[in-house]
């Protein structure tokens, strides 16, 4: 799991679950789309990306 005091960790997951809910919708989702719908910056999402850590059964696909 995800340590709760990592905020990479933590954007990534809040990115993660609003990138599952727009596949559901099918819709295709921009980095500016996920800033929207999380309340972080493009920045902190894409730094996120890069050095945050998900559980395995959370993988980003």
């Amino acid at each position: 799991m995800f340590n709760i005091h990592d905020k990479y960790s933590i954007v990534l997951y809040q990115t993660h679950m609003a990138k599952y809910q727009a596949s559901r919708k099918s819709q295709k989702i921009t980095i500016q789309m996920l800033s929207q719908y999380t309340g972080f910056s493009e920045e902190i999402i894409l730094e996120a990306l890069e050095f945050g850590k998900l559980a395995p059964d959370l993988s980003i696909r």
